[in-house]
C-alpha cells in the first residue's frame, strides 16, 4: 500500500527510505525548539514503516508515525510539519492517516505524549492522568532529556471498545 490517500493540494503516503533526511530535517526544527524529541538518523531508518509523509510542491511538508507498542495499543509520534505549511490541515491529514492504520491493525486504542493538547483535542483525542498509562508507555522515555521533569500531556483516542 503505497497511497493512504490523496487530497487535492498532497497527499499522505508511505514514508520511504529516501525521505529520511528531510523528516530528520523536520524533526531537527522542532528539537531544537524543545517541542520534540529528536530522533537519530538510525532511529528514522529503523522505524521507517512507521511513518508516513506528506508529500507536497515536490518535497516532505511533514511526518508522522504510529507505533505499534503492543496488541491494542499503539502511538502517535514524530508528527511534525514545515512551518510553512502549517495551518493548512496537514498535521490533521497525517494523524488521521495513523489512526486509520491503527483501526485496520485492530488497535483499540492510541495515545500520544504531546505539548500541544488543543491540536490533538481537534483530532478527537482526550486528555488522561500519565500514570493511567500502561507502563509499556514508558519504554522509551527514560532516554528523554525530560524524563524527570516531563512537561508532555498523555491523550488518548479509544477507537474500539
Amino acid at each position: 500500500m503505497a497511497t493512504l490517500r490523496v487530497f487535492d493540494t498532497g497527499r499522505a503516503e508511505r514514508a520511504q527510505v529516501a525521505d529520511v533526511p528531510a523528516m530528520k530535517q523536520i524533526i531537527d526544527y522542532y528539537a531544537k525548539q524543545n517541542r520534540m524529541l529528536f530522533r537519530s538518523l538510525a532511529e528514522l531508518y529503523g522505524g521507517i514503516r512507521d511513518y508516513v509523509v506528506w508529500r507536497q510542491d515536490g518535497k516532505v511538508a511533514g511526518c508522522c508515525a504510529l507505533h505499534v507498542m503492543w496488541k491494542d495499543l499503539a502511538e502517535v509520534r514524530g508528527l511534525a510539519v514545515l512551518p510553512e505549511y502549517q495551518g493548512q490541515g496537514i498535521g490533521r491529514q497525517l494523524v488521521d492517516a495513523c489512526v486509520a492504520e491503527a483501526r485496520e491493525l485492530g488497535i483499540k486504542t492510541v495515545f500520544t505524549l504531546t505539548l500541544e493538547p488543543t491540536f490533538f483535542t481537534k483530532c478527537g483525542f482526550r486528555e488522561v492522568e500519565r500514570d493511567t498509562l500502561s507502563i509499556k508507555v514508558w519504554q522509551e522515555c527514560y532516554r528523554c532529556p525530560k524524563f524527570s521533569k516531563c512537561d508532555e500531556i498523555a491523550m488518548i483516542r479509544t477507537l474500539q471498545e
